[in-house]
């Protein structure tokens, strides 16, 4: 199981302040690892290098990247702000489950810089958000990771908003595209509900064929199979991440009995929940070699 404090292990938050030279600034990520980076710029410029091409910043801005070793952020002299990164867990964590997380997924694999000379509320509420997330990666205490991923889900909702939430959603050119969002949003609401296919297409306006047919033609999957993968995705995050037993993710998950969701989780896993749990705690440990779920793994 992964605690608050393993969590934030994998938070790095530092203000912004440069004086007199320009600089290049780093937050100590891990290498080889996976990374989102977020900036804001309350006074000054800086550029993110990647790859031989450069996206200026320039106050007031707010940016999201997915971060790469090869990625550079560089500031000017006089800049100001804030700035962290953030793994996996604490992405999660933070996206959580509500009719926007479908589009908020979509959004953390995407750069998005957003210029907030027009937002002068924005600016404030994301500065207070940023400055929370650095006193209290600086300075843990009970209840200090909660308060990091509410800062970070706020975050996203600036950009998300920022951006345009139409633009966010999935190739929104087309009402079958429209259609497989839509049903994307709901699935991230019910899937704990147990709801029947029936219910998603009932839901949306359309029949459960043509669900099935918008499905499978774009993601190559019956909508069954994709509730199945977002449950069992859900599953494997709480085995490895939380002190749930398994009989408390079992009912988290919506499921009549433990032994109805061991016998599912095994149909699809090859291995019993608490099996894989155990599992999944050795390799982090340095014992048997086990690939992490990370919140991106879901389609």
């Amino acid at each position: 199981m992964v605690s608050g404090a393993a969590i934030l292990s994998n938070v790095r938050a530092e203000p912004i302040q440069c004086a007199l030279h320009d600089r290049v600034l780093g937050l100590g990520a891990t290498p080889g690892e996976r990374y989102w980076r977020s900036i804001l710029l309350t006074s000054g410029e800086g550029a993110i290098l990647h790859k031989g091409q450069t996206h200026s910043l320039t106050a007031p801005s707010l940016a999201w990247i997915p971060w790469e070793d090869d990625h550079v952020f560089k500031i000017k002299a006089g800049c100001v702000g804030y700035q962290f990164v953030i793994g996996d867990p604490v992405l999660a964590n933070a996206i959580g489950h509500n009719p926007e997380s479908a589009d908020l997924r979509y959004l953390m694999d995407r750069r998005v810089v957003a210029p907030l000379h027009q937002a002068p509320e924005t600016v404030r509420d994301a500065e207070n958000a940023f400055d929370l997330i650095v006193r209290e990666t600086h300075n843990p205490r009970s209840g200090s990771w909660t308060m990091v991923q509410a800062q970070v889900r706020a975050i996203l909702v600036f950009l998300w908003r920022m951006s345009g939430p139409d633009d966010l959603a999935i190739l929104t050119q087309g009402p079958s595209l429209r259609i497989l969002q839509h049903f994307r949003q709901l699935l991230e609401t019910h899937f704990r509900d147990r709801w029947p296919i029936q219910s998603y297409a009932d839901t949306i306006g359309i029949s459960a064929d043509r669900l099935n047919d918008i499905c499978r033609r774009e993601l190559g999957r019956a909508p069954l199979q994709l509730v199945h993968e977002r449950v069992i995705h859900e599953a494997r995050l709480r085995l490895e991440r939380s002190s749930q037993t398994v009989e408390q993710v079992a009912g988290s998950l919506g499921f009549r009995d433990v032994g109805h969701f061991s016998r599912f989780f095994k149909s699809k896993v090859s291995l019993p929940p608490g099996a894989y749990r155990d599992r999944a705690t050795r390799s982090r440990t340095g014992g048997a070699e086990m690939q992490q779920s990370n919140y991106s793994d879901w389609p």
